[in-house]
């Protein structure tokens, strides 16, 4: 596998990780605001937690991808 073709697979799963981090915050927002008669401060505030958890697992995602999967790619 040359350059190009990691660096390609590199940024896909660098934009799908980032795209399923967007949606993950977006509809936990969402779900908390309709219980939270539409405060938005303790929809945010409650929502930290599973963020921060999503957040934390899509890095060391991408990097275990990086340097894993890709090394071990490079390695063959």
């Amino acid at each position: 596998m040359d350059e190009a073709e990691k660096t390609k697979r590199i940024n896909l799963m660098r934009y799908w990780l980032f795209g399923t981090f967007v949606i993950v915050f977006a509809a936990i927002t969402t779900y908390i605001g309709l219980f939270t008669d539409r405060d938005p401060f303790l929809a945010i505030r409650l929502g930290l937690p599973i963020w921060g958890l999503v957040g934390i697992t899509c890095v060391v995602i991408f990097y275990g991808y990086k340097f894993l999967y890709i090394k071990r790619i490079k390695a063959e």
